[in-house]
Formats: C-alpha cells, structure tokens, sequence
C-alpha cells in the first residue's frame, strides 16, 4: 500500500539520508579516481588537486544547499555534479571494468554543470531553450563516450591507458566527428548558456540580479579562459601553446569557483532560522505598517515588495494609493487588518515555508498594532467622554439649581411668607387669614408639581416602580406625534440599563417632534442575550447629527458610560433612526 502521509510523499532528493548516502558514495569514489589520477604519469599535480578540490566543494555544497531548503533539486544536482567530475577519471584507472565506465563518463561534468546553471535558483528548467540546452550538452556528451569507448584506441597515443573493454576498432574518422561535434556542440551550449543568463539579468528584479552575478562573472571568465585555450591550441603563433599551459590554472580556479558562486547564492535567496528568528523579534518593535513593510522588504531582499489591502478597485496601500501588481509579481494574503496581502517579487515563492511564516508574522504584527490603536482611541475616548459627563454634570446641576431657584423656590418662599401674613392675621381677621392659608397650600401644590417634573426628567418614578415596558409606553402615551410603541417582554434590569434606555426613547421622541417634524414614529426593544436593543424611527425630514455639546452626544455619553453603543442614521429627507445597544446582566437562573 502507497504511503499517503506528507513524509510518503516527499521526493527523493528530499531525504536526509538518500542525501548523506549519495555524498558519502561521491567521497569514496572520489578518493579513487584522485588516487587513479595521482598514479597516472602523464598528470600534473596541481590540476589533479584542483580537479578533487572542486569536486569536494561540489560534494558539500549539495549537502549544504540541502538541508538550507531541501524541496530544491540544486542540492541533488550538486552532487551529481561532484559525483560527475569524480567519474571522469575512472578512464584513468589501470582496471579494465573502471576505465570503460570512465570513457563512457569523459565529458559528463560539463552537461552536468550546464544543467546545475541552467536550473539555479529555482531547481527547474523553466524555458524551452533552457531544456533545449540541456538536452544539447547531454546528447553530445553521451555521443562523444560513445565514440572513446568504441571506435577510439587511446593505447596508441597514451601507453599508461588501459585498453577498454568495449573497443571494437580504431575508427579515426568516426572519433574525430565525435571530438569535434562535441567541441561545436559545447560552445553552442555555451553561448547559449551565457544568453539565457544574461536575457534573465537584464529582465530580472533585483533579487535575481543579485543570484545571478556572481554566477555570470564566473561563467564568461571561465568560458573566456576556454575559448583562449581552443583557440592557442591549433599553435597560431609560436609559444601559443605555452601560454596556454600557462592559462590552465586560471581555468581550474575558475571553474572550481562556480560550486562556491552556486551555494552562496543559494545561501542568499532561502532564508535560514537566524535570519527568520532575527526577522520576526525585529517586527516585535515595529509600530507602523510601513514599518512593516520596508522591514520585510530588506529582509527578503525584495525592493518590489509592497504592503497592501484588498479593495474593489484592485490593492491600495496604508496611504488609499493604488498599488500595481507586476506580471512577475505575486500576491499573499498576511490576514490581519483589513485582509492585507503582500505584493511581492514571485521568486520569493520558491521558498514556501518561510515566505508563509513571514506573513502570518507580518499579520500578526498588523493586528498587534491595529489592537494597539484601537485601544489608544478607546482610551482617548473614555478621556473625553468622562470630560464631557463631568461637564454635563456640571450643566446639569446648573440647570437643577437654576429650575429650582426659578420654580419651586419661588413658590416656596411665597407660601412661607403667607404664613406668616395669616398668623399675624388669625386673632384680627380670621376670614383674610383663611385666604392666605389657601394662597399658602396653592404655592405648596404648585412647588410639589414642579419638584415632580424636575424629579421625574432625573428619573422618572414609573420607572422605578413599574419597569421599563410601562414607563416607555406611557412616553408614547404624553408624546403629541402619533407614536406606535414595539416592545418585547422586557424582563426588569438593573437601575442603570433601564435609566439608559429610557432616555434614549425620551431623547428620540423629543427629536422626532421638536427638530424632525415628524408626523409618525415608532418605539421598538427587544432583549437578545446579554444585549438590550432599542431603536425610536420617526418619518421626519432626517438631516440630524451627534453634534458636540448637543442631547444626542450627552445621550451617547450616557449610553457609553453604560457600556453600550449608540448608532444614529438620518438621511436628509429619509426620517431618523436612532439606536442604543446596550449590555445587561441577565438573571440568574431559579435554582430546581
């Protein structure tokens, strides 16, 4: 049965120890064919050292630009690379079986490392001229093997080389095809090599330029060197071929600098634990979304990158400009805030995993910051609002005092004064003391009426002794518009809900029929959970606003205070909704 977890599906190159096996494979043959090399008379020192160095380099780049990011085939096909130039040199060993495998293997570094350029960074051979190239280098490859291993006899120019196991004839004519098809073939591979690299330059971002130089330097030094070699080596002047024996070294460096050029780059596009570890505790302090974004931006190594959120009109930016995505750019979301994504360079997709953390870091840093400001503008708020109640306290103690010096004091004043007149009239002339007792009680009744008006807009007392639903209703009942009164049965809250309501119908109605001019309006409440709604919807001509110092922003205060929300809607011409929810403790449950 097919292993379907994730790790059943993870290819080849992916596992650590098929990894280890292969690089550990490529080291032992590596010690003998560089031990073959030694022994073989004709060689010369420092390029059989500088043949096993660059093999070495690309035995441990593999490894390493594995486990950087190991879903990437340029680890494996580093390997194949050092695995390949160690068996080149199976042609120099004195055991027939070997020599053979080595004839057939004369040429097969250089299709391999064609493919390992072609391929880097992304690990795949993304163009047609690109698998083109491959299967050029390949092809002329394998037929020059072919060619050494059959029809060539390398005896008879080198008496320390074996004789192959497969030689059939000396066919000059065949392998000097081979030998000069495969030279042709490589320098169109070449060429075409260094186009495909240049042409991904020109047309790449910055983060593709910054892969690829080190890559192109070393590719036209080396094929510079190369082609001087070809070239010195039909003699077309004296001393041309010592100079390029002299030009050999060079070669050798330069070529066993592409593994270093390859893993550096590969060093520098897949972001490791430290550098992800150091991104995410630097995003820790970061206090804006542009901080954000420039922060990633230099982390990823992306000048492209943008921080944006989704819009009908396509991304805007923190600032609500228009943010272009590219055709070689990519979109991933972050969340946080407004749904933002990331616009980035699409290369940057090549490393999955990290580009995943970085968002989800990146969403958890706007969210962070979004909460942070939104409880900086609460708290600004509670700030203004505890101002503006203790201004309306003020005001209203004010107008208390001012009703009662006004109205009842009054009143008052004057009964006591005909108290006084009737005492001093009672034994002299009882009938005008009689008259001013009654003046005396008018006074009083009136001073009592005037003190339960001023007390009832305090809080009035049906209220408190009958509830919420009856003292709404009886609003609609003295209000003079035609009220229409909604209510669910309210069970009875505590003091402070039912006070806030109340005042939000009282201040609705008052509105619909002082500034509105309402013809009609409407009374609704319901309890949902731990949430009591009430809505006043009048027909009036709308066009009202929480202006400051107003009833309405005193009423939202009230309702703030109380820890609901109070909505007004009215458009001009469309009537008025005024709505407060607010939050109640509902009842405990009757226990069985």
């Amino acid at each position: 049965m097919a292993d379907a977890s994730p790790e059943g599906r993870r290819r080849w190159w992916e596992s650590d120890t098929v990894i280890w096996c292969v690089a550990a494979a490529g080291l032992l043959l590596g010690a003998y064919t560089t031990t073959a090399a030694a022994l073989y008379p004709p060689a010369v020192p420092f390029r059989v050292v500088m043949h096993a160095v660059t093999g070495v380099l690309y035995l441990s780049a593999g490894v390493v630009a594995h486990y950087r990011y190991s879903a990437n085939a340029i680890g494996p096909m580093m390997l194949a690379a050092g695995i390949a130039m160690f068996a080149e040199d199976l042609q120099l060993s004195d055991e027939a079986w070997p020599h053979t495998v080595g004839q057939f293997l004369v040429a097969s570094s250089g299709a391999v490392v064609t493919h390992l350029v072609l391929m880097f960074p992304t690990g795949r051979l993304e163009t047609r001229v690109q698998k083109a190239l491959m299967a050029v280098a390949y092809a002329f490859a394998a037929q020059l093997g072919v060619a050494v291993a059959f029809f060539m006899d390398q005896t008879s120019n080198d008496d320390h080389t074996p004789p192959g196991m497969l030689f059939v004839r000396d066919h000059r004519v065949v392998g000097g095809l081979a030998e000069s098809s495969s030279q042709a073939a490589a320098a169109v591979v070449a060429v075409g090599l260094i186009v495909v690299l240049l042409r991904r330059w020109v047309t790449g971002r910055l983060l593709m330029r910054r892969l690829l130089a080190p890559v192109i330097l070393l590719v036209l030094a080396t094929g510079f060197v190369s082609a001087t070699g070809l070239i010195l080596h039909a003699d077309p002047f004296p001393g041309a071929r010592a100079v390029r024996d002299g030009l050999l070294p060079f070669y050798d460096v330069l070529y066993a600098s592409v593994p270093l050029a390859l893993l550096a780059g590969t060093l520098y596009f897949y972001l490791g634990n430290g550098a992800v570890n150091r991104l995410l505790n630097e995003m820790r302090a970061l206090t804006g979304a542009g901080d954000v974004e420039k922060l990633l931006a230099r982390s990823l190594r992306d000048d492209s990158l943008r921080l944006a959120y989704p819009a009908p009109a396509g991304f805007l930016d923190a600032a609500g400009a228009l943010v272009k995505v590219k055709p070689w750019q990519a979109v991933t979301s972050v969340g946080g805030p407004r749904g933002a994504v990331l616009i980035h360079d699409a290369l940057l997709r090549e490393d999955p995993k990290v580009l995943d953390v970085v968002a989800a870091a990146a969403g958890l840093a706007l969210t962070n910051q979004s909460l942070a400001a939104t409880v900086e503008a609460q708290l600004q708020e509670v700030r203004r609002s505890r101002a503006r109640i203790l201004v309306a306290a003020d005001t209203e103690r004010k107008r208390i005092e001012r009703n009662l010096h006004d109205g009842a004091q009054p009143l008052l004043a004057a009964a006591k004064l005909r108290i006084d007149m009737a005492r001093g009239a009672l034994r002299t002339d009882p009938d005008k003391a009689d008259e001013r007792l009654v003046q005396a009680l008018e006074n009083v009744q009136r001073s009592i009426e005037e003190i339960r008006i001023l007390a009832n807009g305090l809080y009035p007392q049906l209220l408190s002794a009958a509830g919420l639903t009856a003292a709404v209703r009886e609003l609609g009942r003295q209000c003079p518009l035609p009220v229409t009164v909604d209510l669910d049965a309210l069970p009875r809250l505590d003091p402070l809900t039912e006070a806030s309501v109340y005042f939000v119908a009282a201040e609705g109605l008052t509105n619909a029929m002082k500034h509105a001019h309402a013809t009609r309006a409407r009374v609704e409440a319901r309890v949902s959970g731990a949430d009591v709604t009430l809505a006043v919807v009048d027909d009036g001509r709308g066009g009202a606003t929480v202006s400051p110092g107003s009833g309405l922003a005193r009423l939202a205060d009230r309702v703030a205070a109380a820890g609901g929300k109070l909505t007004l809607s009215s458009p001009a011409g469309g009537g008025t909704t005024l709505e407060a929810v607010i939050p109640h403790e509902p009842p405990a449950p009757t226990p069985a």
